[in-house]
């Protein structure tokens, strides 16, 4: 049987020939037929991108404001998502009130905990009336706030992970690798539309207020409002996301193609930042499926498996056309002696992961077992394991079978 994600047993042999070839210091020569395209892969969700409603309800909303006998003056909220971006950094969205119609969402959904029952909260009817402005603030946020997000959520991370994307901020600085710069960009605005978006100026100028009440899921902060939280996740997926997986993914394939061994370094950061992305997609998809109460085994979805499938191929890719975790098993001194093209800063970081993998019950020895629903550096574990099995079957448990539309803010079933 013909297996995915593992080369045919001729290439398969020259690879082992090539490893025994670096081990002398030679370049790595073969790129084993790993038959899956890297540039369709799928690295995030599409979200309200998938639908072309917003093109035509934006525009009418627009012109409607002209016409409306309430007050239609334009105001400014100043929004963050808790991560301690600050004031100065804050995303700023020009919005207007609007007159809902039939079938405009302007309450949000959820399960109680304690209750099982469907709950809501009404919103005052706004939504981001300058996209242009909107799209320009949005990048912005992006820049100043990509070092606090990833300095804040990976607070707890394991020291092999803060340890690699600190590597890979240093790597990035100054223009050194774009194709590093656009994984961590990657990777932060990936999170733009896993978390609430709060409101910490202007709320009760178009008559919102913070909830206070223990366990609701908005307690403490104000919410955008359904609508607004639509066009944020279109603008971050359309104008953010999309135009970078694409690029990125072609400056991948481009290093990848080279087989110049001086590029294994840029390419591992790299993979280590998408790994970690979809472990965290997958937390996310968890934390707001239970969050809407909604079951896997009835959905007919294919989401999930999309990641699982772009994981393991750029898995592939890496364990089998370019050296895999071998460099990390390089001693130190022959880093610092051998044509690696590394800087100081770098052979201490491939240093300091050989002492990490080398401690007793290293996670990554044991990947196979891991539950990928509970341990969101599943899929980096992987990354980092000399015996990678691309086609060994998922073993911990069932997997989920949610969809696209399951996560959409319009979605409570």
């Amino acid at each position: 049987m013909e297996l995915q994600y593992t080369p045919c047993a001729r290439c398969l042999k020259l690879y082992l020939n090539d490893l025994k070839r670096m081990q002398n210091g030679g370049p790595f020569k073969v790129q084993p037929c790993v038959r899956i395209d890297i540039l369709g892969l799928p690295l995030h969700r599409k979200g309200p991108t998938k639908y072309s409603e917003l093109k035509i309800w934006v525009p009418q909303k627009q012109a409607q404001l002209e016409c409306y006998t309430f007050d239609n003056t334009s105001r400014e909220l100043k929004l963050t998502q808790g991560f301690g971006e600050g004031m100065d950094n804050a995303l700023r969205l020009t919005v207007s009130r609007f007159e809902p119609g039939p079938g405009d969402r302007t309450a949000y959904f959820w399960t109680d905990d304690k209750t099982g029952l469907l709950r809501s909260m009404e919103m005052p009817p706004y939504f981001i009336s300058d996209m242009n402005a909107a799209k320009a603030s949005i990048v912005e946020f992006l820049r100043n706030s990509r070092a606090v997000y990833i300095d804040t959520l990976l607070g707890d991370a394991s020291p092999i992970t803060r340890k690699t994307f600190e590597s890979a901020l240093r790597f990035s600085a100054f223009g050194q690798s774009k194709l590093v710069s656009l994984a961590l960009d990657t990777w932060v605005a990936a999170r733009f539309i896993e978390s609430h978006w709060r409101v910490f100026e202007g709320g009760e100028e178009i008559g919102a207020y913070p909830t206070a009440e223990t366990g609701h899921p908005y307690d403490g902060f104000i919410p955008v409002t359904p609508i607004m939280d639509t066009q944020l996740d279109n603008l971050v997926i359309a104008d953010l996301l999309a135009p970078m997986r694409e690029e990125l993914l072609k400056r991948l394939k481009t290093k990848i193609d080279e087989k110049n061994r001086s590029n294994w370094l840029e390419i591992y950061l790299t993979l280590f930042i998408l790994m970690s992305n979809t472990g965290w997609i997958i937390k996310d998809m968890i934390a707001m499926t239970t969050w809407k109460g909604l079951k896997m085994g009835n959905r007919g979805g294919q989401l999930t498996r999309g990641y699982i499938h772009a994981s393991k191929s750029l898995l592939s890719y890496f364990h089998y056309a370019c050296a895999g975790s071998f460099p990390l098993r390089i001693p130190e001194n022959e880093l610092k002696t051998g044509n690696h093209n590394m800087t100081r800063d770098q052979i201490e970081y491939m240093a300091f992961i050989q002492q990490e993998l080398s401690r007793p019950n290293s996670k990554h020895t044991d990947w196979k077992g891991l539950d990928m629903y509970k341990d969101d550096e599943y899929w980096t574990h992987q990354l980092l394991c000399k015996d990678w099995e691309g086609d060994a079957p998922y073993t911990a448990g069932p997997i989920d079978d949610f969809t696209e539309d399951d996560f959409l803010s319009s979605s409570t079933t």
